[in-house]
């Protein structure tokens, strides 16, 4: 050991006070510009020694000593971590409240060091309420000196961005000191308006109400002026307080919309053109939170060239610095979920072998940020097949939906949605990697919210299938498992997916279905399915109960057998009920269900003879239902689709021509395939 360094060390047991203001300024001398010592104090464990003899009738020593341990602390995790771990933060935070302001300054200093270099700040203070509490009182101080309340809007900010839970402490009391200092503030020095902005920029994140209360307060006027000006820190925190505003639809649609092109985008082109790469990557974080708003934001981002921003900027980023290359993948996942022309410029860049590479990192973090920019760009998949279909993605997506990271399975089945649709060049390069084995074995899986993504992924493989596909699917899964996800679904999202899975099946709309094959395997399951349909039916989800309408649509096209069943069954009376349903989806859905049904058949899928005859009663049935004076009334529906429907099915309920109102096809089928 460095003898002077044993020497200080003893030198701090002495009972003189010049001999400790002596030996910790001595300390502190040794340690500037000398990782080494100061990391042999550490070792020693001179923090709490020195915690200890804090003295608050002796503010010289105290502030020595603050400025000693704020040396120690200050960016290095083993020093924070024992200034955290040895109630210094209580000892420190009690310094706070002192009058004299040189000691408060110190000891602010001394602490924002500290939290700054400790991995999880907001820990800290999220598991130990009553400390929490007093920095909200601090913080509320009318009269606190500028450091103390950056000191204490930091540990409030980190808080608030942390906490699972909104109801920790008094929020609101907080937000009210912020609004009334808002009110008082020298508007010629907007520096004066920076804690209380920033706190409001957290408390808005989660919390409308806080939000709504900002408007009521006419300071919108005020948020914008400062966006308009100069001091960046500050434009950052009132562009993310307006981005939360408008999160919670809380400003007028059109001034949001302008406000957004006019002064946030401009501001972030100047944050991505940055040479600091703390401002670079500060910019994206910001874009990713405005763009997810709303489809307009995406569209303004592209418009004011901020794609090709993040391009140049990922020639800059290495795989290597994780951080860097989640915040900007992140920012691509946004920017890209809904635009076209976002999706073609990152695709047919160098970016875009940033977001490949990034799948084959051992950082899950990082396989997550590239696998959620890489589901948004696949959304593509009709138009920029080529660029997709070539890149080797296929091999580190099929391992990435058996990580051992959740949520990068997660993530990875969100994309293969995508990837495994009719149109997508890769849905033939999925199974022929063996990608249904591992999908199928994930519909089995006991979390939920990977059973959920592998039954949304397998309903969109049978999306347009052919009778090949669907009969492979069905021979590895089972009727068993669709069943049973509609009937012992764990809640409403999953007997959706299964009556979505229902509804592809039963769909013989594609070129590629051969109907005879289709419906063969069906016929097999007719009773359960026609039971298990008039159960979804019945169900006080709406979602599902449209969903089932459609599988009626496509269960009765071409098959006499199949108009039978659903006409045996309680479904033609929860048909009638649905024409006055609010939802014009569902009366467009049960329309389609009665035309489908009423069809005039020129041929049957099962050669059944006497058509006409089997037609006649059932129109003759539904007459006597009341069918046709509850689809007069719909005659004057308020939407015009249902108002042409309707028409069609009392033509065909009065047994007119076919030739009268259209082709003997026209019949309408259904099938559902869904981007993530």
């Amino acid at each position: 050991m460095d003898e002077t360094i044993g020497t200080g060390s003893l030198c701090l047991e002495s009972e003189a006070t010049d001999t400790l203001k002596e030996t910790v300024k001595r300390i502190k001398n040794l340690c500037v510009g000398h990782p080494a010592k100061k990391q042999a104090y550490i070792k020693q464990g001179i923090i709490p020694t020195l915690l200890k003899l804090i003295d608050r009738r002796d503010s010289e020593l105290t502030w020595q000593i603050c400025g000693t341990i704020g040396i120690l602390a200050n960016n290095n995790v083993a020093g924070a971590e024992q200034v955290a771990s040895n109630s210094g933060l209580c000892t420190l935070l009690s310094l706070l409240s002192s009058d004299d302001e040189r000691l408060v300054k110190q000891a602010s200093l001394c602490i924002l060091g500290a939290l700054k270099s400790v991995e999880r700040p907001a820990k800290i203070f999220l598991e130990n309420i009553q400390l929490l509490e007093s920095v909200c009182s601090l913080f509320c101080n009318p009269f606190a000196s500028a450091s103390l309340r950056e000191c204490t809007c930091f540990i409030l900010t980190s808080c608030l961005e942390n906490a699972e839970s909104e109801q920790i402490v008094d929020w609101f009391r907080i937000s009210n000191f912020c609004f009334e200092k808002l009110k008082s503030c020298n508007l010629r020095d907007p520096r004066t308006l920076t804690p209380y902005l920033n706190v409001l920029k957290s408390l808005t994140m989660r919390n409308r109400e806080i939000g709504k209360q900002f408007i009521e307060h006419n300071f919108v006027e005020l948020l914008v002026e400062v966006m308009k000006g100069v001091d960046m820190t500050l434009k950052v925190i009132a562009c993310r307080l307006y981005t939360n505003l408008m999160n919670f639809s809380l400003l007028q649609e059109d001034q949001a919309s302008k406000d957004t092109a006019v002064i946030i985008m401009p501001f972030l082109n100047r944050m991505l053109s940055n040479r600091d790469r703390n401002i670079q990557l500060e910019g994206c974080k910001m874009l990713t939170q405005v763009v997810a708003i709303a489809e307009i934001y995406q569209q303004q981002a592209f418009d004011c060239n901020l794609v090709h921003c993040l391009i140049e900027l990922g020639h800059n980023i290495n795989i290597s610095d994780v951080e860097a290359a989640c915040i900007l993948l992140q920012a691509v996942a946004a920017v890209c979920s809904l635009v076209e022309e976002c999706r073609r410029l990152v695709i047919e860049s160098r970016l875009f072998s940033l977001v490949v590479n990034s799948l084959d990192t051992s950082y899950p973090e990082l396989r997550i940020a590239g696998l959620s920019a890489l589901r948004s760009l696949s959304r593509s998949v009709r138009n920029l097949r080529a660029s997709l279909a070539e890149a080797v993605l296929m091999e580190p997506l099929l391992r990435s939906l058996s990580d051992e990271n959740k949520q990068v399975q997660i993530q990875a089945l969100s994309t293969v949605c995508n990837l495994v649709l009719y149109f997508s060049p890769l849905k033939n390069s999925f199974l022929e990697s063996n990608g249904l084995t591992t999908l199928l074995n994930l519909c089995h899986s006991n979390d939920k919210s990977l059973k959920y993504y592998a039954v949304w992924a397998l309903k969109n493989l049978l999306f347009l299938s052919g009778s090949k596909m669907k009969k492979r699917i069905i021979d590895e899964i089972g009727m068993d498992y669709i069943f049973c996800l509609i009937e012992k679904g764990e809640d409403y999202s999953f007997q959706e997916q299964g009556i979505n899975l229902l509804r592809n099946l039963t769909c013989t709309f594609s070129i590629e279905c051969e109907r005879e094959n289709i419906l063969d395997f069906i016929d097999e399951h007719c009773y359960r399915l026609v039971l298990c349909i008039q159960d979804s039916l019945q169900s006080p989800c709406m979602e599902v109960v449209l969903q089932a309408l459609y599988v009626v649509c496509n269960f009765v096209v071409g098959s006499e057998r199949h108009k039978q069943a659903i006409c045996n069954s309680k479904i033609p009376k929860l048909l009638l009920n649905f024409l006055t349903n609010p939802s014009y989806l569902i009366r467009i859905a049960t329309i389609w269900c009665i035309i489908n049904l009423i069809w005039k058949e020129t041929n049957d899928i099962n050669d059944v003879s006497n058509l006409a005859d089997y037609r006649r009663a059932r129109i003759a049935s539904f007459m006597e239902m009341g069918y046709e004076e509850m689809l007069e009334g719909l005659l004057a529906d308020s939407n015009v689709e249902v108002r042409g429907r309707a028409e069609m099915a009392l033509q065909l309920l009065r047994d007119r021509t076919i030739s009268d109102f259209g082709d003997e096809n026209d019949y309408e089928q259904v099938s559902r395939g869904i981007l993530l």
